[in-house]
């Protein structure tokens, strides 16, 4: 060997080269389990998941050392959340004081270590769970601390890098949180578009407002996890409550204007408004009878006037931003819903002036014919007969006489009929029943009359003349009938009307314009109009008219 010689490995070396393969076993042990809980959260798992599976491959990882997940439960508490073999049971709350372990950890936001709870604040607590070293690593979401994770012993101290392990696991921890917060965050905003979507569609297909205030009030309560809503309509001294869900207060409850109540400073600002506690507040005896804690409003605006407001009860300060947010989205909805009542009210009112100044021209027109020119030529008629009496037969002048009162009778009888058709004098004097009973008298088609409806408003008459008349003539024109029946009931406030014929059927009441300016004229008295025309089964026109007091059929404050 030429006098070299081969020196071999000394113990230092050796050691070295164990320690270095320990490191790395662990490191791989280290990075496997990391990956197993990364694919977890990767993987959508469910945080419960999560949970269980930090606190597992941590105690792995810490040679078999108890690791419990726990969540922060405010400032004065924790909640254990994942305790494989861990001192606590999985829900055990946990209350903490003063420079404690959790204490520390919550405001430090930051690695936690204690060696020896001799002496420490927490050291009966430790005592009581058999610990006696403990480190704890925090898992921060969104920048506040969510809960900690925590390795402890019983006997001895745990490692110096017991903490950088736990951190890293928690670092997992708060990825699968904020994970989880996303799809929960989708999810409710999924829910929340779908709410308004439904609501929208309402508006838009004009239902009426009290259907889309109630819809209102039922969506947002379910986002709001059943919190109590409710929609009030203002008026000169305050709210009245039109629409609630899961809300103590009843519908037709009026709120008056008081200092205080998010009701009246809602009113006066147009602003959204915010009452934590009506303690010490005129309202706070109602309020603790009505088991309402707090309240969020938000104005319902409508042409730059707050009209309503929608009202949840019950909010926390915490949550009441939230709360104004997605309130205020469907309170611009029930603005439009109002809108468009009112839009609807004032064609309705517009509809009803056009139609009774047309009514009352034809019945001044009927009077001023019939007291006018019809009379005059009833008495040239009477004279006319009285002359030609008075004449020799066979003369000339009674050959002219003669022709004068044929044209004065058949100009009377033309003028008859004009005016009849204007407006019959039988409806003006008799009622309904004489005006149909006359009008049936001149058609072809058998007509069998029932009418017990007892004299009404000259409006309402008018406009059930029309409307048997309009059906009549269909019948005659187009419907081939053998027999037609027409009946006009009273029931409750409402006026009902049906004229069937068992002709051929098939009517299409979009064309012509007979149907279509009777569905304007119903429309215009508030009242509804239905046609049934199957072919070969005859046609059927079921008209309901109101005959209450009062305008109906569209909601305001």
């Amino acid at each position: 060997m030429d006098g070299a010689t081969r020196s071999s490995p000394g113990r230092g070396d050796l050691h070295d080269h164990v320690s270095a393969r320990d490191d790395l076993h662990r490191l791989g042990r280290e990075q496997a389990a990391l990956r197993r809980v990364a694919e977890l959260v990767a993987h959508g798992a469910p945080a419960t998941d999560v949970f269980g599976a930090v606190a597992a491959e941590a105690a792995g990882l810490l040679d078999g050392q108890a690791t419990t997940l726990t969540r922060f439960d405010g400032d004065t508490a924790l909640a254990v959340v994942a305790a494989p073999a861990g001192p606590a049971p999985v829900g055990a709350h946990i209350a903490f004081g003063p420079d404690t372990l959790p204490d520390r950890v919550l405001r430090t936001r930051g690695v936690v270590r204690v060696d020896d709870y001799t002496g420490q604040p927490d050291a009966e607590l430790a005592a009581s769970f058999g610990l006696g070293a403990a480190v704890s690593a925090p898992v921060t979401v969104a920048g506040e601390v969510w809960g900690m994770l925590t390795a402890t012993s019983g006997d001895r101290p745990l490692p110096q890098d017991t903490g950088p392990r736990l951190e890293q696991f928690a670092r997992l921890v708060a990825a699968a949180l904020g994970t989880s917060q996303a799809r929960s965050d989708l999810r409710a905003l999924a829910a929340e578009q779908a709410a308004l979507r439904r609501v929208a569609e309402l508006v838009a297909r004009g239902t009426a407002s009290e259907e889309v205030f109630v819809a209102v009030t039922n969506e947002a309560s379910a986002l709001f996890g059943d919190l109590p809503v409710a929609l009030m309509l203002y008026d000169d001294t305050g709210a009245v409550v039109v629409a609630t869900c899961h809300c103590p207060a009843p519908v037709g409850l009026h709120v008056p204007f008081s200092a205080g109540t998010a009701v009246d400073r809602l009113y006066r600002t147009g602003r959204p408004a915010h009452v934590d506690t009506y303690e010490g507040t005129p309202m706070a005896s109602i309020a603790r009878e009505a088991g309402i804690a707090s309240t969020t409003a938000v104005p319902i605006t409508v042409e730059g006037r707050v009209r309503a407001t929608l009202v949840s009860s019950n909010t926390l300060p915490a949550t009441r931003d939230a709360v104004e947010a997605r309130l205020t989205q469907f309170a611009e909805l029930a603005a439009v819903a109002i809108a468009n009542a009112d839009a609807r009210a004032k064609l309705t009112a517009s509809r009803a002036r056009v139609v009774a100044t047309a009514d009352e021209t034809r019945r001044r027109l009927q009077r001023d014919v019939h007291d006018g020119a019809q009379q005059r030529l009833v008495h040239t008629i009477i004279a006319l007969k009285l002359a030609r009496d008075a004449l020799a037969t066979g003369s000339s002048a009674a050959d002219l006489v003669d022709e004068a009162l044929a044209n004065a009778e058949r100009a009377n009888a033309e003028l008859r009929d004009l005016v009849h058709g204007i407006l019959p004098g039988s409806l003006t004097r008799g009622g309904l029943r004489a005006g149909i009973e006359s009008l049936v008298a001149d058609i072809a088609v058998p007509v069998d009359v029932g009418v017990t409806a007892p004299r009404l408003p000259a409006a309402t008459e008018t406009t059930a003349y029309f409307v048997v008349a309009e059906a009549l003539t269909n019948v005659v024109k187009h419907a081939g009938a053998r027999r037609a029946r027409v009946q006009v009931d009273l029931e409750g406030d409402d006026l009902l009307i049906e004229v069937r014929d068992d002709g051929v059927g098939g009517a299409d009441p979009t064309l012509g314009t007979g149907l279509v300016g009777l569905l304007d004229r119903v429309d215009a008295a508030e009242g509804s109009l239905a046609i049934t025309s199957s072919a070969g089964i005859g046609t059927t026109v079921r008209a309901t008219l109101p005959c209450g007091p009062g305008p109906r059929g569209h909601a305001g404050p």
